[in-house]
């Protein structure tokens, strides 16, 4: 049986973040008012058992604080994912705030430049949203796209970076 997972919440400028770890590592994220949605989505993608934890590791929590404040790194626990998702969730995760990217440039990063699409569904199932910004990753025409769980979370979040030069030119 796997190790068990913690989780826990942080609140944000656009929400409650869930955060799932083990071992010093994050394994999951979402961003829900409801615990019991994130929980059931990380048993099932986690397969592990998951326990919330009244007094996460506070070297983490500071982590993902600084990490939701200025982009510093945080540890991930991507041993789960396949080598080409790996590479393009650490591609994005190293995009700076402020700075978007589009997926053609993420595919090109990454060794596949034509794996525009296929870097477009790594975003679309990102586990660990926010900390790994798949909200920085944008059309090729600078659309920001769609995004889970709602486009109004990404436009927020890309302006709170200060990533949108025009708000008002960027579709719905």
């Amino acid at each position: 049986m796997a190790s068990v997972a913690h989780y826990t919440s942080v609140e944000t400028a656009v929400g409650r973040l869930w955060i799932s770890y083990a071992g010093g590592r994050v394994c999951a994220a979402m961003l829900t008012e409801d615990e019991g949605t994130f929980v059931e989505r990380c048993q099932r993608e986690l397969d592990r058992p998951l326990e919330y934890d009244p007094h996460p590791p506070e070297d983490l929590l500071a982590a993902v604080q600084v990490r939701l404040q200025d982009g510093a790194p945080v540890p991930f626990d991507l041993d789960r994912f396949t080598p080409f998702q790996r590479a393009v969730l650490q591609a994005v995760a190293s995009i700076p705030r402020g700075e978007v990217r589009t997926y053609g440039e993420i595919a090109i990063a990454v060794g596949r430049a034509r794996a525009a699409r296929a870097v477009g569904e790594v975003m679309r199932t990102n586990q660990i949203p926010v900390l790994i910004p798949c909200h920085r990753v944008v059309r090729a025409g600078g659309d920001i796209g769609n995004y889970s769980p709602d486009p109004s979370i990404k436009r927020r979040l890309l302006a709170i970076e200060g990533a949108l030069q025009d708000a008002s030119a960027v579709d719905s």
